[in-house]
């Protein structure tokens, strides 16, 4: 693929993030995510026939980086302590950077039947080898004694739920939190970080 064409691509899906994120699918319009890319309609429409066709690839480009970035984590060869805390702190980091996916995941996709069923074929085939690696850490060490004798169901939901719901409560108590400037807000979301970690591992420890 040729550099420009790459860019405009490129271009095209930032703009249409954006205009997805900001109004949601249903009151996007094509027209407006090509005057945000800088191009014009017809050029859009000549890389991405649909407004789905964009809408399916922005958010199966958002699972491969997650899921690149789970790999990440594997090849570390860590322990399952490092492994878990490093999880932790890659999902909290992968939302920092994308702090209106988990509203916009619930807001057009868990409430559309269809798009549900779209997504989760998308995902299990991109996060389960991460997921399945971890869940044998998981029962080695459970069979060893070393962890507390909880499911790796909870342990999971407990690691997605505590970092998500951060970024959901942010745009209703930023300002009672103080989080005026960026340098406060980037002091936070670290402590926030360990702060979940910490929780996680102690909930697990004996």
């Amino acid at each position: 693929m040729r550099k420009n064409e790459t860019e405009s691509k490129q271009k095209i899906l930032e703009a249409a993030e954006a205009e997805f994120f900001e109004k949601g699918f249903g009151n996007a319009k094509t027209v407006s995510i090509a005057k945000r890319a800088g191009i014009s309609h017809t050029m859009l429409h000549y890389y991405y026939s649909t407004k789905e066709e964009l809408f399916q690839r922005i958010f199966k480009e958002k699972v491969q980086l997650l899921s690149q970035m789970f790999n990440v984590v594997l090849e570390q060869n860590a322990d399952f302590t490092e492994t878990l805390r490093l999880l932790i702190e890659t999902q909290f980091n992968f939302v920092a950077k994308n702090p209106q996916l988990p509203m916009f995941i619930f807001r057009e996709i868990l409430s559309n039947e269809e798009n549900r069923q779209w997504a989760v074929q998308m995902l299990y085939p991109h996060l389960l080898p991460f997921l399945s690696a971890l869940e044998k850490m998981f029962n080695a060490e459970l069979s060893k004694g070393t962890i507390r004798p909880v499911t790796f169901q909870n342990l999971l939901m407990n690691v997605i739920s505590l970092n998500i719901s951060v970024f959901i409560a942010l745009p209703i108590l930023k300002e009672a939190l103080h989080l005026d400037s960026n340098e406060k807000m980037e002091k936070f979301l670290v402590e926030r970080r360990e702060s979940n970690v910490q929780f996680i591992l102690n909930a697990l420890r004996r």
